[in-house]
């Protein structure tokens, strides 16, 4: 009997190839139906509601290669929720997740916080710079307010008072109670704004004291002793102004 050599490793190798594929494909379908199934218990849908079990059965599927169930797994575990607090465990899911293309503009502040801090991961100020960007871009408050800082300290990357405002303005007309008292420090000091302005520098502190913010109270009430009565009159419908135009924004619908 006669047969090819080159044809039998030909053969082989297409066998080989097919079953990878088979294999690829089941374990995503394995990882797919894990997430399903784990999404019935964590909301109580089609199944009794047990965080414990929705965890385990997301958790399946993130090690499966699922990239949406290593975002949840990353997000439970930085909760506490169906599992322990573990925050070395929710940096490498959310980690992986946001790699592979699975975000929220919350998570990829989480991933600037682990970076800058070198907490969990080795510190690296690029990475801490780069996702904070993102979640800055995408319209996170409290990114756009730490973004604002490291260009105002001049830490990690080099000091730009005008990126500084620029982030800070925005971060605080989301209504960011530490961005508007920001903002009052900058129009007070007239670092990254056209020179110190008084009346808009109270409209700030006003508006950080009104949200609780204990330092934006006592800079309101040291300017409140040196502005005249006119200044504190156009002071005060400035913050009632920002007050409303904040109001109107975070009524909107979130994209």
């Amino acid at each position: 009997m006669k047969f090819s050599v080159g044809k039998q490793k030909e053969k082989c190798v297409c066998l080989t190839v097919f079953v990878c594929i088979l294999s690829f494909f089941s374990g995503a379908v394995a990882a797919e139906s894990l997430s399903s199934t784990a999404q019935k218990f964590y909301y109580g849908i089609g199944a009794p509601k047990n965080i414990q079990k929705a965890f385990t059965l997301y958790l399946k599927a993130a090690q499966r290669g699922d990239v949406n169930a290593m975002f949840i797994v990353g997000g439970l575990y930085m909760q506490g929720q169906g599992t322990s607090v573990n925050q070395a465990e929710a940096f490498k899911w959310l980690y992986k997740a946001a790699l592979n293309g699975r975000s929220s503009k919350e998570s990829q502040r989480i991933l600037a916080h682990f970076f800058i801090s070198g907490k969990n991961v080795p510190q690296n100020y690029s990475e801490a710079l780069h996702w904070y960007e993102a979640a800055a871009e995408n319209g996170d408050p409290e990114a756009q307010s730490e973004l604002a800082f490291l260009y105002f300290s001049g830490k990690v990357v080099d000091r730009d008072y005008d990126k500084a405002f620029y982030w800070f303005d925005i971060a605080a007309r989301n209504g960011y109670t530490l961005a508007q008292y920001n903002m009052g420090i900058l129009w007070y000091t007239g670092n990254g704004v056209s020179g110190v302005d008084m009346v808009k520098a109270y409209a700030w502190f006003n508006l950080a004291a009104a949200n609780g913010h204990s330092n934006g109270a006592s800079a309101k009430s040291f300017l409140e002793s040196i502005l005249s009565e006119e200044e504190l009159l156009t002071a005060q419908d400035l913050s009632t102004k920002l007050y409303r135009e904040i109001e109107r924004v975070q009524k909107q619908p979130q994209k």
